[in-house]
């Protein structure tokens, strides 16, 4: 895909929530470093990058999304995260991590936090958090993690990062692609944390930009 195409399909929700935290920290201003985990192809990438970000950790287990993210970005994409050492990561202002979903999804089994090889995932990007202590984070999930355990796992998850880290952490909102410009139904749940010494006390998630594209404004001409 040529630049401006991919940042049309890879920016939408993830670049106007990123716009609506970046810019109470003055890091939008001021430039920012950011680490990107279970990377995918680079949806946070296209975001953060298009915000004058620069990205100096990737990390994702599956090997086609790592050729793919290399080539993309010129990044080499650490494998298995349980493996990482957080103390070897350059040091960053952002944490992006869209850990994985199958735990929690209505798609899978539900099993959660009892999936020892997705569901914990969670707590490794808490460590690194805890660690590293960015200005801020993105997490991004499925929606039916809102409701999994008729609640119990949000909870888990929110008092490691409101009490256990002590960071300043809103309500998590689902956020649909289809209401800012990405011609795909896709809910998602994000949660968002800014580190307290940044003196933000309320956050408002962004409003629908653009529910109007379709498909076909944004394909190819060439076939792939």
């Amino acid at each position: 895909l040529a630049g401006e195409e991919r940042q049309r399909i890879l920016g939408g929700d993830t670049w106007n929530l990123s716009v609506c935290v970046l810019s109470k920290t003055g890091m939008i201003k001021d430039g920012f470093r950011f680490i990107d985990l279970f990377c995918g192809i680079g949806g946070f990438h296209q975001a953060m990058a298009s915000l004058g970000g620069r990205c100096v950790f990737a990390s994702d287990i599956d090997k086609e999304c790592q050729k793919i993210y290399k080539q993309n970005y010129g990044i080499d994409v650490v494998g298995d995260i349980t493996k990482v050492d957080a103390g070897e990561i350059e040091p960053f202002n952002v944490l992006c991590a869209g850990f994985p979903c199958q735990a929690f999804s209505h798609a899978g089994k539900q099993m959660g936090f009892k999936d020892k090889t997705r569901g914990t995932l969670f707590f490794d990007v808490a460590e690194i958090i805890r660690r590293k202590r960015p200005k801020a984070f993105f997490l991004e999930n499925v929606k039916g993690l809102l409701i999994h355990d008729k609640g119990k796992t949000i909870q888990t998850i929110l008092k490691v990062l409101r009490e256990d880290l002590d960071y300043f952490v809103p309500d998590p909102q689902i956020v649909n692609a289809m209401n800012f410009g990405v011609p795909q139904h896709r809910e998602r749940v994000y949660i968002v944390g800014l580190r307290k010494d940044q003196n933000v006390t309320e956050f408002t998630y962004p409003a629908p930009t653009d529910k109007t594209k379709t498909f076909a404004d944004i394909k190819g001409e060439k076939t792939v």
